[in-house]
């Protein structure tokens, strides 16, 4: 039995996880990359003016 994957959810955006997603999404999958997010900034997120509830960076389709 021949099965087609359309999507893929891949948990973990750190250098692995991404590099498998971008694989992924190389060959046409739709591609959902999961973490977790922080409950905190950093010191160095806080001088650049960063805030926990800022908007997500843009998601693709």
């Amino acid at each position: 039995m021949k099965r087609i994957i359309k999507k893929v959810a891949v948990l973990g955006s750190g250098v692995m996880g991404s590099r498998i997603a971008c694989h992924f999404a190389n060959i046409g999958v739709q591609v959902l990359l999961l973490d977790i997010a922080p409950k905190e900034l950093l010191p160095a997120e806080q001088a650049k003016g960063l805030e926990l509830g800022a908007p997500p960076c843009a998601t693709a389709s």
